[in-house]
């Protein structure tokens, strides 16, 4: 039986639903949180789809790992996912993207347990007022599901990703060392032995709300501008998209200038390989990519739309551009490439600001907060029917 809810070091047995087919940042987030929720000394449990990254992921971080494709017809998962939330005595569900979020709703009905669904995105959908709480990422999102899904304003916060906190920037070298950045470098065909060559770099999902074609643009504009850079994606979703900016890259002239990485499990690695990060998106809540460029001290290019203006202030902790621009985006691109001294500086402040702002720890204690929070207010429901 769970002790009372407000007693401190209270030990919660957690089920995070999750139903990214694909690595994405939500999946990142899982991890990070989950393994910080671990170290505070919490029973997690993960329940991701079959044969997907985060299901993989999760069980090779020995998180206790269950398979379910968490379709809501027939209801035979439905059946299956409560009996797990009843037999594991679960104390909260907590749920990430769209198919996750209508299964937990329906548990939290089902088992009488508090659900918290963290909004990754902003979508016009009817389960967010269903839950308990929500967690936007950033403040843009939290307004977003006030005004258009009609989210009350005490069950919605505010609460930025966990981010890999860096002790210092000096720590990178024993992880890293320069050699693997080097191979990493010529593996994407860049000009190892040359000084002069700029590596762009852009992470995540390859779609069309990603901004990616802009970005293609802003290189060509670049070339024009007889800046030498390299392009690198790294990413491999939605392969008829990249088939799609690969030929918009031959037709451009740039196509020996444009590396695509495909996925990638070493996106720290690959960042510090990097010197500028680009962020192209048409819309976003805050990119988890984002706050692991700062976290490596790179210095940032990118369009302030969703929740990127509230970490990335211009000319400070990075360069922000209109979306949909791409003379905009070369022009910030050569404005960093020109001025060293201005690269150099945002990049450190962008850490600064990750190490300040973005502690996981810190981060983790107002989830962990939070579920105290509703778990107590539940039982207190709870007992009052009970008693009535």
């Amino acid at each position: 039986m769970s002790l009372p809810a407000d007693t401190p070091n209270q030990s919660l047995r957690i089920l995070h639903l999750v139903s990214s087919p694909t690595t994405s940042g939500p999946c990142v987030y899982v991890l990070e949180l989950s393994q910080m929720l671990r170290q505070l000394g919490h029973q997690v449990t993960i329940v991701a789809r079959p044969d997907s990254w985060m299901a993989a992921e999760a069980h090779r971080l020995q998180f206790e790992t269950l398979v379910s494709d968490q379709y809501r017809f027939p209801f035979d998962e439905i059946q299956r996912l409560r009996q797990v939330v009843l037999e594991r005595q679960i104390d909260v569900v907590h749920t990430h993207m769209s198919r996750a979020h209508f299964m937990g709703v329906l548990l939290r009905g089902l088992c009488h347990v508090p659900c918290v669904a963290t909004a990754h995105c902003r979508k016009v959908q009817a389960h967010w007022v269903l839950n308990n709480h929500v967690i936007a990422t950033s403040l843009d999102t939290e307004r977003f599901h006030r005004r258009y899904n009609l989210v009350p304003r005490d069950r919605i916060s505010t609460i930025y990703s966990p981010v890999p906190r860096r002790s210092g920037l000096n720590q990178f070298a024993p992880l890293y060392d320069a050699r693997e950045i080097r191979e990493l470098r010529r593996q994407w065909g860049c000009d190892v032995t040359s000084s002069k060559e700029v590596v762009l770099g852009v992470v995540g999902e390859i779609s069309p709300a990603k901004g990616q074609w802009y970005l293609l643009q802003a290189v060509r504009r670049l070339q024009e501008a007889s800046r030498h850079v390299r392009l690198v994606v790294i990413g491999n979703h939605r392969e008829d998209h990249v088939w799609e900016l690969q030929k918009v890259a031959r037709d451009l002239g740039i196509g020996s200038q444009v590396h695509w990485a495909g996925f990638s499990n070493r996106v720290p690695l690959a960042m510090m390989a990097m010197d500028i990060y680009v962020c192209p998106s048409l819309d976003e809540s805050l990119p988890l990519t984002i706050l692991e460029a700062m976290s490596v001290a790179r210095p940032i290019v990118a369009t302030s739309v969703g929740g990127i203006p509230e970490i990335i202030h211009q000319r400070e902790t990075g360069m922000l551009v209109p979306p949909r621009d791409a003379n905009a985006l070369a022009s910030a691109i050569a404005e960093i490439i020109d001025h060293p001294g201005l690269a150099q500086r945002i990049g450190l402040q962008a850490w600064q600001k990750i190490q300040t702002d973005f502690d996981p720890l810190e981060q983790t204690k107002k989830i962990e907060q939070l579920y105290y929070k509703l778990l107590l207010t539940t039982q207190k429901t709870t007992n009052q029917s009970r008693a009535a």
